[in-house]
Formats: structure tokens, C-alpha cells, sequence
């Protein structure tokens, strides 16, 4: 699995190596859907290849948020599931390693310490997007 998520930044080869054994790859033609809104959902998502789009409300809508080689999608399932706040589907031909909540928790288990890095860097991943929305927050409610 290579390393071309800022998830998986300054893991070493035997560590991803580790985390490929605990995961899935999975491949989608476009249009299939990925995840599916108001279905329950404990995955996190790192996008490997090609372009998922974030859709909500109506599959005909125009996608909110476009996702690409690098970027990952679940952050929260993995540590509050519950029904997905948005439909993603397949923009183009796509790969992407997922990991279940079951699975980190048997990660946990075996390697403590590879389970706590990515965690902690889910942990930075949705500190940074919380802090781009309050900046967006407050740049609207001061207009």
C-alpha cells in the first residue's frame, strides 16, 4: 500500500506493510457508489487511485466535495459509527484501502503503537478540518 495519504505520512514500509494486513482493497467503476447516505457506516476510506465524489441528498445533485489519490473519507465512523452524512460514489475508475472499526480495534490488540500513530493522525486529520470550518464559520457570521 503506498503511502499516498497525509494519514500514512512518515509510516515506514513494514508499518504499512502491518496496516495492508488489517485492511481491504477494493476497486469501483464509475458510478458505483461507495457509501451510501443514511447507511450505517464504520469504514474509514483512503482513496488510492482515480476520483470519488461526495453527494448529498440527491444522486443526480452536483457533488459537494470531489476526493483524489491521497485523500481519505470515514474519519469519524472509525470512532463514532452511525448512518453516513453523505453519499459517495465513483467520479472515475477507483481504488481505495478501507479499514473497519473491528479491524483497528484488532490492530490495537496486536501493535499498540502502529494503531496509536494512525490514530493519532486521524485524531490531526479532523483537528485541521474542524479548525478550516470554524475559520469558514466565522468568515460567514462576520460578513
Amino acid at each position: 500500500m503506498p503511502s499516498l495519504t497525509p494519514l500514512l505520512a512518515n509510516f515506514g514500509a513494514n508499518e504499512l506493510q502491518l496496516l495492508s494486513s488489517y485492511g481491504d482493497s477494493r476497486s469501483y467503476q464509475a458510478g458505483d457508489i461507495v457509501i451510501r447516505q443514511g447507511e450505517d457506516n464504520d469504514i474509514l476510506f483512503l482513496v488510492l487511485k482515480g476520483k470519488l465524489e461526495v453527494i448529498q441528498d440527491d444522486l443526480n445533485s452536483k457533488p459537494v466535495a470531489v476526493l483524489e489519490a491521497g485523500d481519505s473519507i470515514g474519519e469519524v465512523s472509525v470512532f463514532d459509527p452511525g448512518p453516513a452524512s453523505a453519499t459517495v460514489r465513483a467520479g472515475t475508475e477507483a481504488e481505495v484501502w478501507l479499514i473497519t472499526r473491528d479491524s483497528m480495534d484488532r490492530l490495537h490488540s496486536a501493535n499498540p503503537k502502529v494503531a496509536y500513530r494512525l490514530l493519532s493522525r486521524i485524531a490531526t486529520c479532523l483537528s485541521k478540518r474542524l479548525r478550516e470550518m470554524n475559520d469558514k464559520l466565522f468568515d460567514y457570521v462576520n460578513r
